[in-house]
C-alpha cells in the first residue's frame, strides 16, 4: 500500500510566511546597494525657503508672454519675454540630470539685445535634465521650471 504525502495547512502557511519574509529581507538588502542622489545637498534646507520659489513661479507664469526654451542640435536656445527689452536680466540656468547629479551644471543668464540666449550643449552628457531658469528683470524676481531631453 502507497502512503500519499499531505501538507496540512499550518505546513502551508508557516512556508508562506517564510518566503514571504525571505523576500523582504531580500528586498532590503537590495535597497542598500542602489545609488540614490537627492535633488541636492542641502534638500531639506531648501525646503525651509520653498515658498518664496513658488511666488517666483507664480510671478513667472502670471506674465503675458512666458519664457521660452527649445532645444535643438547642440544647443538650447531660451527666449525672455519682451517686455523686459532694454532692462537687465540676470540670473542662473541650471540643468540637473536627476539619474546623476555629478552631471549637474550652471551657467549665468546672459540675455543678448534680442532677449534670447543659446547654451552649447554639445559637451553635455545625452539623457533627460530638469531645466531650472531663476532669473530676475525689472526689480522682480521669477522662476521656470521644466524638463529637456538632450541627444
Amino acid at each position: 500500500m502507497k502512503t500519499k504525502k499531505i501538507w496540512s495547512w499550518g505546513t502551508g502557511i508557516a512556508l508562506a510566511y517564510t518566503l514571504f519574509a525571505l523576500g523582504i529581507i531580500g528586498l532590503v538588502i537590495n535597497s542598500f546597494g542602489k545609488k540614490l542622489d537627492l535633488d541636492a545637498k542641502d534638500y531639506y534646507a531648501k525646503e525651509l525657503v520653498f515658498q518664496q520659489q513658488i511666488d517666483k513661479s507664480n510671478r513667472a507664469k502670471a506674465l503675458s508672454e512666458p519664457l521660452k526654451w527649445q532645444v535643438s542640435t547642440g544647443k538650447l536656445a531660451i527666449t525672455y519675454p519682451s517686455l523686459f527689452k532694454g532692462k537687465a536680466i540676470d540670473g542662473t540656468i541650471t540643468l540637473f540630470k536627476p539619474s546623476n547629479n555629478n552631471s549637474d551644471i550652471s551657467f549665468p543668464v546672459k540675455a543678448d539685445a534680442e532677449l534670447k540666449q543659446e547654451i552649447a550643449t554639445s559637451s553635455l552628457g545625452k539623457g533627460m535634465y530638469k531645466l531650472r531658469i531663476d532669473w530676475s528683470a525689472d526689480g522682480q524676481t521669477y522662476y521656470n521650471e521644466g524638463v529637456v531631453v538632450l541627444n
